[in-house]
């Protein structure tokens, strides 16, 4: 199976890596070319262009950072989908909303593509450890095909549905997750605000009703004020913003994410490629100019 990867950024690139380490031929593209260099350094073929990433790939795997930027390397003359065989499987492992991932799994098909959303969650540690859980909708006789790519870089591979439910599905995890996060990171600043220490926070949270892996990452980046991303801020915002819209479209009103997403706003933008946990710092007001 020749595999192309589209997205070399600090989740795709260490799930292209693993990719070739277990003997993928492996064709990388980037916007940004220079990204390529380390993986090519290790036996990848560099593409120049999206239509040669098309032309040597049976599946092409995409990680980019929402549905503009999918369209953007999939869509006109230059896009991959111009150029793609028939039969021809894209495992799209961005998040972007199921309304546009249906969008474009009908686009596909018209084209005898098969498009297979396949959202990640795990972080940057899951991406290089390769023990994401991966979220798939989409065919299931494809995902039974693309199950041995998946498991390369994910340890929890989960078919949820029809096309649009992978992403459906982290939309949920997502909302769930950030809700979590804002919580940690009001009560850490709760106790500070009381005078309770760090360290009595840090021993008591995690052994109480309260503990979670938001509070566990909180608390390990908070002390030394370590904001680089992970999951960005922007990226949690806009996934949030897409379960609202989700929720919307489905008719169901959410409470407390449609409460939380001001707070997310107002920290993005100050610090949105700060570390989501910069979230934090939204009490500290905006950043000195």
């Amino acid at each position: 199976m020749r595999v192309g990867f589209v997205g070399l950024g600090v989740m795709g690139a260490p799930m292209a890596q693993n990719l070739l380490n277990s003997g993928y031929e492996l064709t990388v593209y980037n916007r940004t070319a220079a990204r390529t260099d380390p993986l090519v350094a290790r036996g990848a073929i560099r593409a120049a262009t999206l239509a040669e990433v098309a032309a040597r790939s049976d599946v092409v795997a995409l990680m980019v950072t929402d549905a503009a930027a999918v369209h953007a390397v999939c869509d006109g003359a230059e896009g991959l989908l111009a150029h793609m065989a028939p039969g021809t499987v894209v495992v799209d492992f961005s998040t972007i909303g199921p309304r546009a991932t249906t969008a474009l799994a009908e686009r596909a098909g018209a084209r005898r593509v098969v498009w297979m959303d396949a959202p990640v969650t795990g972080g940057d540690v899951g991406a290089k450890a390769g023990t994401l859980t991966i979220m798939v909708g989409g065919d299931g006789k494809t995902f039974a095909a693309i199950r041995p790519l998946l498991d390369v870089v994910g340890a929890r591979i989960v078919h949820v549905g029809p096309s649009g439910a992978g992403q459906s599905m982290k939309l949920v995890a997502n909302l769930v997750s950030g809700l979590n996060l804002l919580a940690a990171a009001e009560g850490l600043r709760l106790a500070e605000a009381a005078g309770i220490p760090l360290p009595v926070v840090a021993e008591v949270l995690p052994a109480s009703s309260a503990r979670s892996f938001e509070v566990d990452k909180l608390l390990e980046r908070w002390p030394a004020r370590h904001f680089s991303p992970g999951f960005s801020l922007a990226n949690r915002t806009k996934d949030l913003g897409l379960a609202l819209d989700m929720a919307e479209a489905l008719g169901f009103s959410t409470v407390l994410a449609r409460a939380a997403l001001p707070a997310f706003q107002q920290a993005v933008a100050a610090r949105g490629q700060e570390d989501e946990t910069a979230v934090a710092r939204h009490w500290d007001g905006p950043p000195d100019p």
